[in-house]
């Protein structure tokens, strides 16, 4: 059995899934005191900042939070992994990052850093200190992060791709308050009075040649092992921890060489090379993670879903991005973009009908799910029936 072993496909039962919204849990008033006090030094450091370079300020507020758009636009369209948690988990998780997180980092590196230059050198920490301090306090900090939002809604997390997901939006949360924290410092201590450039500089560096490899990914890594804590219940408590503790080794291991002087090539190839081995594994368990998200919908497809709502063949690509992609293109070439359109959605109506039996079963929400797939699978024929020289279909053959 691998690491990454998949569970068996076989689904017990609904397992009824906690919201995050949950007042009476300590873990929940945790959070919204870290992101209270989060959000007032956040904004305090802009507030401040605004008073010298206010362009500055309102030009990297809105560049990062376009550079934010992107992705999520991606996560909802492409990946649909926004219908692994109602809205408030991902919510919350960027916030942490960006305002919990990146609160408590800041003293926690400067103490740190104080500590190595006092106990071993003023010189070691100045060469070494980001990839020993970095690493160590950032990740742990993300990762908890992570636990926090599993103590509040302990079942959302059933698969690692479930894990995952919430760790990409508390890194993410954390890398663009990182990087618009470095936009206001360089354009307080730019060599010129000039209030764009700074911005611009510190984009291509952190945002495009960095963004690909950095905390998003380092947080999504670390989190997958927190998902097979929660997902593989049936293996010994020691073996989990074990490979949670090895999946956040492996983030920090990737963040202490990303911020090592021993990897520091300079020039656009440089960063690349550097990044590449990272990018080439966060995909790689990505992929793995995909696989046991797909096992896990398809037996609950299986369990509960009749094939008036889900074909044989929509059922066999339901856990797999590509296959579903395949049968869109399909719908488009046969019956045209319209079709191709309703088609889609209809796909991400099946995705979410298949959650939430597996979240909750039979009941008033499936039921309205199973529903509206209906009247999208009518909609999809009528398209089709209009198509010249096609007959109806359930599905792109």
């Amino acid at each position: 059995m691998t690491t990454l072993d998949k569970p068996p496909a076989t689904v017990r039962g609904p397992v009824g899934v906690d919201s995050f919204f949950q007042p009476r849990r300590f873990a929940f008033w945790l959070l919204i005191m870290l992101l209270a006090n989060g959000l007032f030094s956040v904004a305090t450091e802009l507030y401040q900042g605004s008073q010298v370079v206010p362009v500055t300020v309102l030009l990297g507020l809105f560049v990062w939070t376009l550079y934010t758009a992107i992705p999520l636009w991606f996560f909802h369209h492409e990946l649909d992994l926004f219908a692994q948690h109602p809205p408030l988990g991902f919510v919350l998780a960027f916030a942490y990052g960006s305002l919990g997180a990146i609160y408590l980092a800041g003293p926690a590196n400067t103490a740190f850093l104080s500590v190595l230059s006092k106990t071993v050198s003023p010189e070691f920490s100045e060469e070494w200190g980001a990839a020993i301090v970095g690493p160590t306090t950032e990740e742990t900090l993300k990762i908890l992060g992570v636990i926090l939002l599993v103590l509040i809604a302990r079942t959302q997390f059933r698969t690692l791709l479930a894990a995952a997901s919430i760790g990409a939006l508390v890194g993410l949360g954390f890398q663009i308050s990182e990087d618009l924290s470095y936009t206001l410092s360089n354009g307080l201590s730019y060599s010129s009075t000039d209030e764009i450039a700074p911005v611009l500089q510190i984009v291509l560096v952190r945002g495009i040649l960095s963004g690909l490899w950095s905390h998003a990914l380092f947080t999504s890594i670390a989190a997958i092992g927190v998902g097979y804590f929660m997902s593989r219940r049936a293996k010994p408590f020691g073996v989990r921890l074990a490979v949670a503790a090895g999946f956040f080794l492996i983030a920090w291991t990737f963040h202490f060489f990303w911020n090592s002087p021993l990897l520091m090539p300079d020039g656009v190839v440089g960063i690349f090379l550097r990044g590449l081995p990272l990018f080439i594994l966060g995909a790689l368990l990505w992929w793995l993670a995909g696989r046991d998200e797909a096992t896990t919908l398809i037996a609950v497809a299986d369990a509960y879903v009749g094939d008036d709502l889900i074909t044989p063949e929509e059922r066999h690509a339901l856990g797999s991005l590509r296959s579903r992609r395949k049968l869109r293109r399909q719908a488009r070439k046969q019956h045209g973009r319209k079709a191709g359109r309703i088609y889609h959605e209809l796909q991400r109506k099946q995705l979410h009908l298949v959650m939430q039996y597996g979240q909750t079963g039979p009941g008033p929400k499936a039921d309205q799910d199973a529903f509206e797939v209906r009247i999208l699978r009518d909609r999809y024929e009528t398209a089709t029936a209009k198509t010249p020289g096609t007959a109806r279909a359930a599905s792109p053959s």
